[in-house]
């Protein structure tokens, strides 16, 4: 079994994918968010550790094979501030995976963010990213690529990431390729259900948000078949039928 070792673990979504292979195992994992932590518990059986990462000891981290993570992408995403790096608040949180990894010379690197990590800062951002990776014994076997979950998932959500893996091995480099679109067969109905009433705090209603979401919501809601967006001042109303990656704060871009 390889050993994993997750950092900004979130709910489990990448570390749940490495699991589904049956050839994973998780030794490590690492999320700040209180809520996301208790969803991570529930969901699966490691306990996670929920200390700012820069507090975490390279001696209390278990030994593993595979690094995971996708870094806070509020300073990269278009839906933010894009400080980048000089982000007081998340800005230098790949630089403290890279303590880890520089040490540490894991066997994989795998890496997620937003698509506009790789043109951030005209390119800057991305090359440091990948000379970070190079200077640390990964140079010529770094992979990446943009994917989008609904030409490769069979997900309808148009959600755009960069993934880039780093392999410490020629071996493990050559024999590895990124994945090949596949057909998008399921729609928005395959996955919400929309006939059962939940709880009424899943629901917008009037004077629930500050200003007029819920009325624009409202005048410009008019079509069952598709998704809608609250975007920062306007509604935005989904005309491929795929929903739109979610953006933090109703739609302000910041946690």
């Amino acid at each position: 079994m390889y050993k994993i070792c997750s950092l900004f673990a979130g709910v489990g979504g990448i570390d749940l994918g490495f699991l589904q292979t049956n050839n994973c195992e998780i030794t490590y994992a690492n999320e700040f968010d209180k809520y996301a932590v208790e969803t991570y518990e529930k969901n699966f059986n490691n306990k996670v550790d929920c200390r700012d990462i820069h507090q975490v000891k390279l001696e209390e981290i278990p030994e593993f094979d595979i690094m995971v993570g996708g870094f806070p992408c509020t300073s990269f995403s278009v839906a933010g501030y894009r400080k980048g790096f000089e982000d007081d608040r998340t800005g230098d949180l790949f630089f403290e995976m890279e303590r880890i990894f520089k040490e540490r010379k894991p066997r994989v690197i795998f890496l997620e963010n937003v698509k506009n990590l790789v043109g951030h800062d005209r390119g800057k951002t991305f090359r440091t990213i990948i000379e970070s990776l190079e200077n640390a014994g990964y140079k010529n076997k770094i992979r990446y690529q943009v994917l989008n979950a609904c030409e490769y998932g069979n997900v309808p959500q148009n959600r755009e990431r960069i993934y880039v893996i780093a392999f410490r091995e020629k071996v493990d480099y050559d024999n590895f390729q990124m994945p090949l679109p596949i057909e998008l067969k399921r729609g928005i109905k395959e996955v919400f259900n929309f006939e059962t009433k939940v709880d009424d705090k899943y629901y917008y209603t009037e004077g629930k948000y500050k200003g007029e979401i819920y009325k624009l919501l409202s005048e410009e809601m008019d079509d069952d078949n598709t998704v809608y967006q609250w975007r920062r001042k306007y509604v935005r109303k989904n005309q491929s039928n795929l929903v739109p990656t979610l953006t933090a704060n109703m739609g302000e871009g910041r946690s």
